[in-house]
Order: C-alpha cells, then sequence, then structure tokens
C-alpha cells in the first residue's frame, strides 16, 4: 500500500512539473534586442527593431529592420513577414525614441503596449537619439560587443558616474502620468562613436523641451537623491589667477551625497522651495598652493558658493523650459495640499513662477594623500 502511496505522489509531482513540450530553440527566434520609434521626413512612423543572428552560415550576427507602420504592435507582423525566426518582444533591453519624434506631444500612447501586452517586457532603458534612430540602430562599432550589449553598458557606466539618469520603460510611464514632476530621460548621439551627451527633458506630455549636460545631469541626481558613486567636480576658483597656456585656478574633488533636504512653503499664491544639500568629500587636484590644514574652511566656502550658483542656473533652466524633472511637485503635495491641488493640472506653469533657493554645504575631510 505504502509503495501505491509513494508512486501515486511521484506521479502527481511529476504532472504538475514544467515540461519542455512548448520549448523553443534559440535557433528559431528572433530576439528584439532593440526597439526604435523615429519619424521619417514625411512624418511617418517608422518602427525598428535590431536583433542577433544565431547561425554559423550568417555572416553577419546582427539583423536590423525598419517599416513604416502606424503603432508598434502592427509593425510586428511586418517584422514577422521578412525574418526567418518567429520575433520575440519580450527580451527588449533598449528603447530608442527619435527627437523628432519626441518634438510631438501625440507620440507617448504609442507606449501602451507595452503595459497591455504582458509578453512585452517594461525594463527596458529609454534613449532618446538626438539625431536619427536608424544611423544610431544600424551602428556596427568593429571593436565593440553586440549593440544593445555595448549600450547597455555604456549607459549604466554613465548613470553610475552619474553623467546620466537612468529610466526604464515603467519609470517613463511613471514619470508621465505623475503630476508633480516631469519626465526625463538618458540622451545619446552618434559622431564618430556613440556618446552619451546628457539628460533630455520632456514636458508632463512627454514632448521634448531641452537638454542637460553631463554635469547639470550629476547636479539633477544629486537633487533627485539618485546619485549611484560619489560625484566628480572641478570647480574655478575666482582669487587664483591664471598664468601660462594651463589652467592654474582649478580644483577637483569628488563629493558623496549626505542630505538633501527640501523645504516647502506657500505664501501669497506662490510656491517657495528652499533647497539644503550637504555634500562631503576629498580633494583630487588642486592646481595652486594653499594651506588646506590652515585654511581649509575658506576653501570650502568658495566652492560653496560656486556649487550653489551652478544648482540655481540649472533649476532657472528647468523654470524657464516649464518642466519640473526633480519633482518639487511631489514636495509640494505632501506640504501644501491644499495649494497644490489647485495648482496640479497645470504644475509646470506654476511650479516656472516658484521661488527656489539653494544651499550648499560642503565638508572636505581630507586634501589628498599629499601635502
Amino acid at each position: 500500500m505504502k509503495r501505491w502511496l509513494r508512486a501515486a505522489a511521484l506521479a502527481v509531482c511529476v504532472a504538475i512539473l514544467p515540461g519542455c513540450w512548448d520549448q523553443a530553440n534559440i535557433e528559431n527566434l528572433t530576439l528584439s534586442l532593440s526597439v526604435g520609434l523615429d519619424l521619417d521626413e514625411k512624418d511617418h512612423l517608422v518602427v525598428y527593431m535590431a536583433a542577433p543572428v544565431f547561425s554559423k552560415e550568417a555572416k553577419k550576427k546582427n539583423e536590423v529592420y525598419g517599416f513604416r507602420s502606424k503603432t508598434i504592435r502592427t509593425s510586428r507582423n511586418k517584422f514577422d513577414s521578412v525574418v526567418s525566426a518567429l520575433t520575440v518582444g519580450g527580451k527588449s533591453q533598449i528603447l530608442f525614441l527619435g527627437k523628432r519624434l519626441t518634438e510631438r506631444a501625440d507620440w507617448f500612447p504609442l507606449t501602451d503596449v507595452f503595459l497591455r501586452d504582458g509578453k512585452q517586457t517594461v525594463n527596458s532603458k529609454v534613449v532618446l537619439v538626438d539625431g536619427r534612430v536608424s544611423d544610431v540602430i544600424h551602428h556596427y562599432p568593429k571593436d565593440k560587443p553586440r549593440l544593445s550589449l555595448h549600450l547597455t553598458r555604456l549607459l549604466d557606466k554613465n548613470n553610475r558616474r552619474n553623467f546620466t539618469v537612468r529610466t526604464t520603460i515603467q519609470k517613463l510611464i511613471d514619470q508621465r502620468y505623475e503630476k508633480g514632476m516631469t519626465i526625463s530621460l538618458s540622451e545619446l548621439k552618434l559622431n564618430k562613436e556613440l556618446e552619451v551627451t546628457g539628460t533630455a527633458l520632456l514636458d508632463t506630455k512627454g514632448k521634448y523641451k531641452g537638454s542637460l549636460n553631463q554635469q547639470e545631469s550629476a547636479l539633477l541626481l544629486i537633487l533627485q537623491r539618485r546619485t549611484v558613486e560619489e560625484v566628480p567636480f572641478n570647480i574655478h576658483i575666482p582669487q587664483e589667477r591664471k598664468s601660462g597656456v594651463f589652467a592654474s585656478d582649478i580644483v577637483s574633488f569628488n563629493a558623496g551625497t549626505e542630505k538633501v533636504k527640501i523645504k516647502t512653503a506657500y505664501h501669497q499664491g506662490k510656491f517657495r522651495f528652499d533647497a539644503d544639500i550637504h555634500l562631503s568629500g576629498a580633494l583630487t587636484q588642486r592646481l595652486f598652493p594653499f594651506d588646506f590644514s590652515k585654511k581649509g574652511r575658506e576653501l570650502e566656502a568658495v566652492i560653496e558658493k560656486q556649487l550653489e550658483g551652478q544648482f540655481s542656473d540649472l533649476l532657472k533652466k528647468c523654470q524657464s523650459l516649464k518642466v519640473d524633472p526633480v519633482g518639487f511637485g511631489i514636495f509640494a503635495r505632501a506640504y501644501q495640499y491644499k495649494a497644490y491641488k489647485q495648482a496640479q493640472e497645470r504644475w509646470a506653469d506654476v511650479f516656472a513662477e516658484a521661488d527656489v533657493n539653494v544651499k550648499v554645504k560642503l565638508t572636505l575631510k581630507s586634501s589628498g594623500a599629499t601635502k
């Protein structure tokens, strides 16, 4: 009897285990690792797909196709008509958005397929291309791995160095429907090589408004409290004169974010935000004579003033573009809800008129390994 019970239990376990009846060999699949959206010269939507080729006979190890289409989903039928293997969209690693596409405010509904179709992925990195998507997706660097792998590593490295933000499809959609902030994406440009130039800023509807360079992107990440590693800074000290052909008035240091506190107030129909930022780090370069042990606080005060100016310029730029990538609206909703509720539908315009002040506190813990 015990043997029969054991055999029955074993049969049940085997029956409920996933089998291999629906297995698919990788040679029979077209994995669209990169997807691109752009407009052609006649403003028609063009959907691009790049996929690796798993075949010993194939000379090219990557295939790229681009088709005019009304939506991303309908383009899949066209891809299936030209590729020899079954198209699989759930493995995408990068979504390219052409700058010309994002300059229109009606492109965002195209992303509906990523949330509605359960076979799609929402973890792909989203990149805005300053130029044509076709140039990037057809780029074959000879000394680099496959494009999707190379770009994934490139974006991860630049985010780790705080040179750009990290935005997935899920985060893109979250930012789009979050009324208290606007969208920020990594920005890419193809010159001779693929280069991450900084961060692209989009408004509440997803329309491109402007860009931040790498240094401005680092400041944005500090305000967002999303820095990964220490942020490198190169600051010109006004008191130190330049002499000769080399810049001798620069001090460099790596700073980590210890605290970012944003206070919110509302008075006479206007919001006010006070951002207190505490950074700490160590000098990595000093090109002029200076007694750090005796005048270290003086140097910190000069750098603090320079940093406050950089943060203020960044926020003024965002206000002039009527975007809020930091998410000041989220703080307004948390601490000034009554006033924010009346302004939430036009938050970008309200934030553009707000008073935003930044105070930086810097602590240099050392002057480096040498005097």
